[in-house]
């Protein structure tokens, strides 16, 4: 009885020592937090099992899912076309073949260089070492998850900075037709984070009185970084005569909301508020002209000029006055 356990026993250890690592890798896990445009380098031992012969070694790079647990859950095929979210582009280390004697190891640099407007997040690589004769054989065995390595995981922190202002807000000083009834709002993006920014438009009459709110950019457009772009609001009266201030007030920002304020007024003179302006002055201008023509009329002028009475006496005194008129000259 005790023979058939020493015997199970021994079944057992050697398939463990007969499939056991040719290759032993550490660290494990390489855990990094970056910015864009920063590169640091990290070293990778490889230490060769074999006792009688060399670890021909390739390494591989792939970008894979990681579970909450820290698992590899998935090995996903390398994409190239942006290189901003591929960390698969990020890594340089040596793709020739890595020749390791029998119990020996051997020192890999591997540089992570992160793209200059790398997306922010966490991105997750695996670098597989196999040993294999062939390249492609290397890259199946990893693709199949049966190849030993180090994930690598980049932590990018959001360096961005959301920054908008309001340029303008205008609006048709005096606001009469169907076609000025709007205010355009041209707000501009001075940071780095494309953004959406969102609000209301208020009116207030001459009272200080809030009339009405309408919505800005409720369909959500987002304006591009170094760009500026101008929404519009209507105003939703229009039969109101008097002064009005619209106030603006929205919303914005990615990593942290921030608001834009910004005001402007105008006045309100309908249409058939202005026609019967213009009639009531066209009339009184009208009037005052047939009254002046008619006055005009009335008053007669005369060459001859108003009558002088003069009087004259006899005699001529022995000194006479400066005043006095001479009339034997």
């Amino acid at each position: 009885m005790r023979g058939i356990i020493l015997l199970l026993l021994f079944a057992i250890a050697l398939p463990a020592q007969v499939f056991a690592a040719d290759l032993s890798i550490r660290p494990f896990l390489v855990d990094v937090t970056m910015v864009p445009r920063e590169s640091k380098t990290e070293t990778i031992l490889i230490e060769n099992n074999y006792d009688n012969r060399n670890a021909t070694v390739y390494a591989t790079v792939n970008e894979i899912t990681v579970g909450t647990d820290g698992e590899i859950q998935e090995f996903v095929t390398p994409v190239m076309t942006d290189r901003t979210n591929t960390a698969t582009s990020w890594i340089e280390i040596s793709r020739g073949r890595i020749l390791i004697p029998p119990n020996e190891s051997a020192e890999v640099p591997l540089k992570i260089s992160t793209h200059p407007y790398a997306k922010p997040g966490e991105y997750h690589v695996f670098v597989g070492f196999v040993s294999a004769s062939k390249r492609y054989i290397a890259e199946e065995t990893a693709m199949r998850g049966d190849a030993e390595g180090v994930i690598v995981k980049i932590t990018v922190g959001d360096e961005r900075v959301d920054a908008m202002r309001i340029t303008s807000t205008q609006v048709e000083r005096i606001v009469s037709r169907e076609g000025e009834r709007k205010v355009d709002i041209t707000i501009e993006n001075s940071g780095d984070i494309e953004s959406a920014p969102k609000g209301e438009l208020i009116f207030y009459d001459s009272r200080g009185r809030e009339v009405v709110a309408v919505p800005v950019n409720e369909a959500g457009e987002t304006v591009s970084p170094n760009s500026e772009k101008t929404f519009t609001a209507n105003i939703p009266f229009g039969d109101d005569f008097g002064r009005f201030k619209a106030n603006v007030n929205l919303l914005y920002g990615e990593n942290q909301t921030a608001n834009l304020y910004d005001t402007t007024s105008f006045f309100m003179l309908p249409l058939h508020y202005l026609l019967m302006l213009i009639g009531f002055f066209t009339l009184l201008i009208t009037v005052l002209l047939v009254l002046m023509r008619k006055r005009g009329s009335e008053y007669v002028a005369t060459e001859d000029g108003d009558e002088v009475s003069m009087y004259v006496r006899d005699g001529h005194a022995a000194n006479p006055q400066d005043h006095d008129i001479d009339l034997s000259k």
